[in-house]
Parts: C-alpha cells; structure tokens; sequence
C-alpha cells in the first residue's frame, strides 16, 4: 500500500491575503500572530509582501481610488484624471494609479478599496467628475454600486469553444479519456493474463493499482508492481498505443488541431504536454516522486488584454475540463487555475464549476469517475505584471517573490516544489474540450485563408465597438476592425493611423508598411509574402502592404511584420494620436512593472522611460537626437534584449523603438 499522493497547498501568500481582507492591510499583530502558529518567519514575510503591489504594509485611507494609466485608459483620458482627483477627493481619499486592471473595453477603468470591504469595487467608462462624487459617496460610507463583469453582454452560449452551450457540463471528453485509459489496461489485463504473467487475484490488483496511480488501499506485490510500472511508463510489453501510450491518441487531436499557446510564443501545445508526462514517467523510473501540476496561467496582466477574463467568467467549464484532461494524458496529480486578485468574479465561477466537476467525480480527493484523487483549486495572485513570465508565476504559487528563474531547468521537469509542471494559457486549456470531443481536424477546419483554427482576441482603443472576439484564424484584421460583426470601424470616422498586435510589447505598426519602414529585406521573395499576395489579389512586386490585409495567425506576423508579434491584445490608434506620447506610455509600464532581479531590465526600463519624457518635455535637439540619442538608444536596447532574464525586459525597447522607425514625424514633433 503506497499514500495517496500529498496535494500541494500554498501557505504563505493565501495567509496574507486573508490577512489584508480582515484588516484592510498587513496587520503586525495578525502577521506575529501567524508566525507563531506556521513558523513562517517575519523577514520571509516582509520579502514577500514587499514584492507584490496588493499587499498594503500601513494603513490605508478610508478609501481609496486607484485609476488604470495604460493603454486604452491613457487614451480615455486617465492621466489627467488622476491629477484631478489627487488634487480635488479630500483626505479621506487616496488616489493612485495603476497598471491595467483588465478592462481595456470600458475605459477608463478604476478600482476603489473601502475599508471593510472584501473586495476592491470597479467602477468603468466613468468621467472624472463621476469617480469624484463616488470616492466622496465612499468616504461618507455609501459606496454607490459598482459594475461587473457580467454586465456586459457577451454571451459564451454563442462561442465555439463552448462544449455545453446552455446547459451544465458534462465532461464529455474527460470521460472519452477515461474510457480510452480503461480500455488500455483492458488490453493490458488480457496481454497479461495470455501471457500467464499474473494470476486473477494479481489482475484484479494490477487493475485497481494502474487506475489509483499505485496508491491503493492494498498490498501490491512486486509482480504486479513491476507490471503497473511498465503500463505507467510504457515500457516493455506495455509500449504502444493499444497499452502505456494510449494518451497518444489524444496528443495526436491535439497536434491536428495544431493547437499552440495562446499567452503569446505560440508553442505547440502537445510538446509542453509530452515533456510532463516524459518527466513524471522518468520519476517513477527511477522510484521517486512522481506527482505533477497542471497549472493555468490566468494572470493576464499585459495591457490590452482582457479575452481570458471573459471565458474564465462565461465558460469556466472548458478550462476545468481542460485541465483535468491534461493531468489525465500526463498522469499530473493536482491542477491549479491562477487567477488575477482583481477578477473576484472570475474566482468565484471557476471556484463554483470546480465545484460542479468534483460532484460529478471528476475531481478532488474522491474523484469516483477518475478513480483516483486530481485535487483542483484557484491560486488568487497577490498582483504583479511579471507573474504572467510562468517561471515568476511559479515562483509566486512557491510562497516566494515573483521573480522569473534563471533557465534551464524547465518547469516541464522542474516545476512547482521541483516537481513536472505543465504550465498554459487559459485559452489553450479552453479548447482542447472541443478538439477532444469534435476532433482536432474539425477544429483546425474553422480556420481561413489557409489557416488553422479559431482563437479569441481582444480589441480596444479607437474603434466604435471594443471587446472580445472569437475569430477563425486567418482572418484579416481589416475584418475584425471593420467587419460589422467584429469592431465596425475606427471611432468618430477618423482613419486608422497606427495598430498595436501585442498590447505595449509588440511596439506599433503603422497603417502601411512600406520597402524603405517595416517589410522585412528580401520579402518580395518571402513564402509568407508570395502567399498573402496571391490571397489577397495584389501585385506581388508591390513595394508597401495594407495592414489590414495582414491575416491573423501568428506565422503570418512572424514573417511580415517588423516586430513579429501577435498576442490577444490589439489596440488601434486613430490618426489623432501621437505615437511618441504612446511609447512613452508603454516605456512607464514596464518601468513600473519590472520586478527588479536582473539590472538590464531594472536600469534600462528607467533609462528609456528619461530618455523618452526628455523628448516629450521638448529638451532635445534634433541634432543630437540624430547624431547621439538615436544610435544611444538602439545600443541601449539591444544590451537590455539581450541580458534580460524574460520577456518583459525584451519587450522595453520595442516601443520607442517602433515609434522611431515607423512614426519619425510623431517624435520629430517634439525635437527642438
């Protein structure tokens, strides 16, 4: 008889989040308190929440405001916002800004704590004058209702991806996969008893132990033991399809599907899932530990991106589903949905279905369908831009502060406390449902213009209808701008002047990208160029391409765009905007946002960010632009791409960068 495996649990961030609901802030009493009884030491505490931008050390306020300053809420007028407001609430009010909240479609976007509150109230698309007299309504103690997320009319009913439009889930798929493990250990039981290798009784067991992962209430002797190690790991008799890798039927959906992740680097999803599932099978090789975590990455913190708020609240089923068939095909034992603290109503649906699968038997520590235990719960993050970098996710569920680690090891062998760890978008997890139950073909079908698949985009800035969008890919972003079904065109009858395709780290392209400012050298002999030419009906010896006629898929992006991005957060500029103020914007950002491990990112977000105010502040010469801060600037950015730990110090020179060479009259307009 072995133990059931032992569920991980957080200790130390879930303890100060409770704290700060109780008190309204880190208590030292209460964090004394909880010292004592964890034995988690002061100093560990104070690294800790330190790191993370929730946590409040002191006292706040009665009330506080806190206004998005990024992106679509810069545009909306934010900035001026919170200078009123700081100079015009009273001292009974604190005002602040802050890094995007994640509703990029109703700015500008702003979060009020109330002392005794639970929960941080939201408060969207509302003037300055209307955040005024709610902060004041607050202070003398009638916060006036606040909106929701639900509000808004999007309808998961109508979206593919949802498996059970209008009804519960039924995990259909999840018991497709478990029909397929039985029928392998069917197979396995009759290989074994032809081969006279077991007798019935040991049968009995080898079948009990495969499904409860050898954790079962008996004693199982080394024949059968030795049997369950070659099905868990495939090996020997038990290699193949029809036995050990009966999940491969399920990875190869997967890989038709051709299912990638949707956070951004766009990784096939089946090699994450097949380097976990090596990784555990290695453990139990080697007699050790051989638990492993499913985790969803619902972090979305990067500006301009909000589609994950919208499937974590309207469709919670198809990323629970797609986790538990995710420790299913990699035998992981827990899964962890992680959770932005300022999505409460997003944790409460996901905590709800969570619930709904574990009455069904589909998970917790009596999963009865699974036959063995797959503990699953939400991990509210304690906030941070960084903990979208998974490692700095990781680091943040380890009770440790949020810095990415230094790789390799990957955390598909060396994860969460050491152990596999497979780590994804919410979107990604979100489909395999549908690919499980409708075949990775069908999905890759829904594609266009030679594309494969569907995702969902979200879209914000100067177009008339911002919001979330699922949308075959291929699609062209004239399409989704213009189409009437999508965004119906650039707000107030302006022209599109600029585009943003990754939130502030893809930097931005302009409506045109021409041979001499955008098109990559060669392209007239590009694969990717020759196809969208032929598609699109124009001349392929054209020296400049509409942006609109670029399709939505991230190869494409990859192959004709400067920056090569395509994230879920698009923004458009309408020809008003001054490019030069946006960069600067984007620069803020990541200068605020960086977690301060590695000194590139630390020093040279804040250089870039000095470099730029000096140029909107008018203290720089043309001459010396030229001559000095350009080339300055260029070698700058290279240094930090190059030495930076993760992604988000490669992202600080894009904008500036993209500004310079795209909007050179945007940023001439302010040299003197």
């Amino acid at each position: 008889m072995r133990p059931a495996a032992t569920p991980y649990n957080a200790v130390l961030v879930p303890a100060l989040l409770k704290i700060q609901h109780e008190h309204g802030y880190l208590d030292r009493n209460a964090l004394l308190r909880f010292s004592e009884e964890s034995g988690v030491p002061l100093y560990r505490m104070q690294a800790v929440a330190s790191f993370f931008p929730h946590f409040r050390l002191t006292p706040p306020p009665k009330v506080v405001i806190r206004v998005c300053r990024d992106m679509a809420c810069r545009m909306n007028g934010s900035g001026k916002t919170l200078a009123e407001l700081q100079n015009s609430c009273g001292p009974d009010v604190g005002v602040a800004g802050v890094s995007c909240l994640g509703r990029c479609d109703r700015p500008m976007a702003a979060c009020m704590t109330v002392n005794g509150s639970e929960h941080d109230l939201l408060y969207l698309g509302r003037t300055t004058a209307q955040l005024r007299e709610i902060a004041q309504a607050a202070a003398a103690g009638h916060p006036p209702k606040a909106d929701h997320d639900a509000d808004l009319p999007y309808n998961g009913n109508d979206w593919l991806i949802n498996s059970y439009p209008g009804r519960p889930a039924e995990y259909t798929a999840v018991q497709k996969a478990v029909a397929l493990r039985d029928a392998s250990i069917n197979a396995s039981v009759e290989h074994l008893r032809s081969t006279g290798q077991l007798s019935a009784d040991q049968l009995d067991r080898f079948r009990a132990a495969c499904i409860g992962q050898l954790r079962v209430e008996f004693e199982v002797d080394a024949k059968v033991e030795e049997a369950v190690r070659a099905w868990q790991t495939a090996s020997g008799w038990a290699k193949g399809p029809q036995y050990g890798d009966w999940a491969d039927a399920l990875i190869k959906e997967i890989g038709d599907a051709d299912l990638r992740g949707m956070g951004g680097a766009g990784i096939p999803a089946t090699q994450k899932w097949k380097d976990v599932r090596d990784a555990i099978r290695n453990a139990r090789r080697r007699d050790e530990d051989d638990r492993g975590f499913i985790v969803v990455n619902g972090d979305e913190s990067e500006p301009a991106t909000f589609k994950d708020r919208e499937l974590l609240l309207r469709t919670p089923h198809t990323i629970i589903e797609g986790v538990i068939l995710a420790g299913l095909i990699t035998e992981a034992t827990q899964g962890f949905i992680y959770i932005r603290h300022e999505y409460t109503e997003q944790i409460e649906a996901c905590e709800k279905e969570i619930a709904h699968a574990a009455s069904l038997g589909f998970c917790g520590p009596k999963a009865s369908l699974l036959g063995r235990p797959f503990y699953m719960s939400v991990f509210t993050s304690p906030g941070g831009y960084i903990c979208g970098e998974q490692s700095a996710l990781i680091e943040a569920m380890s009770d440790h502060r949020g810095e990415p680690r230094n790789m390799p090891p990957k955390l598909e062998t060396n994860g969460l406390i050491d152990l596999p760890t497979l780590v994804s978008n919410v979107e990604t997890y979100a489909w395999v449902p549908y690919i499980v139950n409708k075949t990775g073909k069908d999905y890759a079908s829904k594609g266009v213009n030679a594309q494969k698949g569907a995702r969902f985009f979200s879209i914000s800035g100067d177009v008339k209808r911002p919001g979330v969008y699922e949308v075959p890919m291929g699609m062209t972003l004239k399409e989704l701008i213009y189409g009437e079904k999508y965004c119906q065109g650039i707000a107030n009858g302006r022209k599109l002047k600029a585009f943003a395709p990754s939130g502030p780290s893809g930097g931005f392209l302009p409506a045109r990208l021409t041979a001499k400012a955008g098109l990559p050298r060669k392209y007239a002999e590009n694969k990717t160029w020759l196809a969208i030419a032929e598609r699109r009906g124009f001349d392929p010896t054209a020296t400049e391409l509409d942006l609109c006629d670029l399709e939505l898929e991230l190869n494409i992006f990859r192959g004709l765009s400067p920056t090569q991005a395509l994230g879920a957060g698009l923004v458009v500029y309408d020809d008003s905007r001054n490019m030069m103020e946006e960069a600067l914007n984007s620069l803020e950002f990541y200068r605020n946002e960086s977690c301060g491990k590695c000194v590139p990112c630390r020093l040279g977000s804040q250089k870039m960010v000095s470099l730029a105010t000096h140029i909107v502040n008018r203290q720089v010469t043309s001459a010396r632009w030229k001559e000095e801060l350009d080339p300055l600037m260029r070698e700058l950015g290279r240094a930090i791409e190059l030495a930076s730990i993760c992604g988000l110090g490669r992202s600080v020179p894009v904008p500036l960068r993209t500004v310079a060479d795209y909007f050179p009259q945007d940023l001439a307009s302010y040299l003197s």
